[in-house]
C-alpha cells in the first residue's frame, strides 16, 4: 500500500494503469483499476487523504473493507 499524496504522484498512478485506488470518504471505501475515470483529478484535490496505491486487489481488502466499483469492475 502507497498513500498518494500528491496531485503529480496521483497522474503518475493513474497513467501508469498499474494497480489498484483505492479512494476513501467519510462512508466507503471503493477500489478502482488505477485508469478508471470515475477518479479525477478534481476528486483528488477535494480529498487527499483519502487515495491509496495498492499492486492488487487481495491486498487492499486486506487493508480495507472495501467496495468494487460500479464503472471500472476491477476483479482478482
Amino acid at each position: 500500500m502507497s498513500k498518494i499524496e500528491s496531485l503529480e504522484q496521483f497522474k503518475l498512478v493513474k497513467d501508469s494503469n498499474l494497480g489498484f485506488i483505492v479512494f476513501s470518504n467519510n462512508t466507503s471505501k471503493t477500489i478502482h483499476r488505477s485508469k478508471c475515470d470515475s477518479i479525477t483529478e478534481s476528486k483528488f484535490s477535494d480529498n487527499v487523504d483519502g487515495f491509496h496505491w495498492f499492486s492488487t486487489i487481495g491486498m487492499a481488502k486486506k487493508s480495507f473493507g472495501i467496495i468494487m466499483c460500479d464503472a471500472c469492475r476491477p476483479s482478482d
